[in-house]
Parts: C-alpha cells; structure tokens; sequence
C-alpha cells in the first residue's frame, strides 16, 4: 500500500509539476464543463462567438468611424477593431475567469485533491477557443478588404501566445489575493473593463502625442501587441525587437507568479 505524507510545507516545483501531469486529464474535464454550460440551452449555441464582436465592431464603427471620424490610416474600419477585440477580449477574458476561479469552484477544491492551477486552465481554455476563432474569423476579413496575406501574418499567433501568457500570470496572482481580499474580485474586472479606452481597440496609437509614443506603448503591452498583431496581417510586417522584449519579460513574469502560486497552493482551502 502506497504511504502518502501529509505536509504542510508548500510543494517543491518538480514535485507540483509531477502533479499537474498526472492530472492533467481534468484540464479536459473541467473545460469541456465550461463550454457545455456557457452554451447550452442557447438557438445559437457557439454562434455567439462570432455574433458578439460583429455588433461590437458595428457600434464602433457607427460612432467611431461615421460620427467621430478616427484615422486608421490603411486599414479599414471595421478590420481594425476586429483585430483589437482578439487581442481584448482574449486579455480581459482570461483574468476575469483567472480572478474568481477558486472561489467558484470551491465545492470542487473542498473535496478532491489536485493541483489547483488546473481550475484556472480550466477557465481559460474556452476564452483561448473562442479568441482563437475570432482570429481565424480575421484572415477572411483580411482578404474581403483586399489585402494580400503574407507571410508573416503567422506572426498573429506570437502576439496571441504573448497576450494569453501576459494574462494568465496577472490571473494567477489575482486568483489568490481575492481568496484574501474579496472586494478585488469587484474591483479588478472593473479596472481592467476602463483600459479599453487607454488601449488602442477602437483607435489607432497614432492620435497620442508623438512625445509620449513610447511611453504609452511599453506601459501598456496590450498596445505594442495590438500593433504588431496589425501590423503582420494587414502589412506583413515582422517581429519588432520591443516585441520579442515584452514576450521576454512576460515570460518570466508567469514564471514568477507560477512560483508565488505553488507555494500558497496549499493554503487555498483555508481561504476559501
């Protein structure tokens, strides 16, 4: 029979990622709950992928392009805002699934016995799924506004992978401190939610003061990414080095938080 110690000194790194292996089946699991309960009993089932951003990209382009007139240089409109929301919603989605995600799922974590960043992945797959279809959605829209697709539109899956690996450490850290502050969980969404208008979805970087370029796009990743995300589809443009940069130092930054997050993994229980 097979002894197991009880411990309460936090998981060393190669004994949690054992962990997660060997569980990782639940990933799946939990995942697949997700989708079946965010669509079921829906006409439109997973149609509302694709219908909800097309009325968002209408709005905008109803106020913001006809009414306001913004410039987005050579990029139509609503191509332009299509490409913003990928990258949006993909950001805003995942930390605000990331943020509550131990707290709902509570009953789960009280009961069985696993390494509990596997409720966050859980979370976060069907946010990465449904970005994932709108970039798709992108390349016909692409191809409708006559632009030709170059190569280095491939680079659109290394601003996707950057901008989901950005916002799943930010998630991580965000999980636990609501576990010890609740009102986060009102407060983050809400704060994240107000970025949009310092991001450029709906309106190119250009209109910031020239003075302030660089310092808009490094405090706000999401607006390098956004650029170069536009940049390869729509000018076939290349990998800048300010990109590979902030890949860089998101890179670390999940793995700091993956740390910080295994070694509180075992007082998650306790404060739920």
């Amino acid at each position: 029979m097979e002894t197991r110690i009880i411990s309460n000194k936090p998981y060393t790194i190669s004994a949690y990622l054992q962990k997660l292996a060997k569980n990782s089946f639940l990933i799946s699991v939990l995942a697949k709950r997700e989708l079946k309960i965010k669509y079921s009993r829906t006409l439109i089932g997973i149609g509302w992928v694709v219908l909800q951003p097309v009325i968002v990209v209408a709005v905008y382009t109803i106020f913001f392009k006809n009414l306001i007139k913004l410039n987005t240089e050579d990029i139509p409109y609503p191509s332009f805002v299509l490409t913003g929301l990928v990258l949006w919603y993909l950001f805003t989605g995942i930390i605000s699934k990331c943020t509550y995600a131990l707290v709902e799922s509570a009953d789960l974590i009280n009961k069985v016995s696993f390494p509990r960043i596997i409720v966050l992945f859980s979370k976060c797959i069907p946010v990465l799924f449904e970005c994932l279809v709108l970039l798709l959605l992108a390349v016909p829209v692409v191809l409708y506004t006559q632009h030709n697709i170059g190569f280095n539109a491939i680079t659109s899956i290394f601003y996707f992978a950057e901008i989901s690996i950005l916002s799943f450490s930010a998630g991580m850290l965000f999980s636990i401190l609501v576990l010890k502050y609740r009102d986060l969980a009102h407060a983050i969404p809400f704060i994240i939610n107000f970025g949009i208008w310092l991001t450029p979805v709906f309106y190119s970087a250009s209109i910031v003061p020239a003075e302030y370029q660089n310092l808009y796009r490094y405090a706000n990743p999401l607006a390098l990414a956004m650029e170069g995300l536009r940049g390869g589809l729509f000018q076939n443009a290349g990998i800048s080095f300010e990109s590979w940069m902030v890949f860089i130092v998101s890179c670390l930054i999940f793995v700091i938080s993956f740390i910080i997050f295994i070694k509180f993994e075992k007082k998650i229980v306790e404060n739920i």
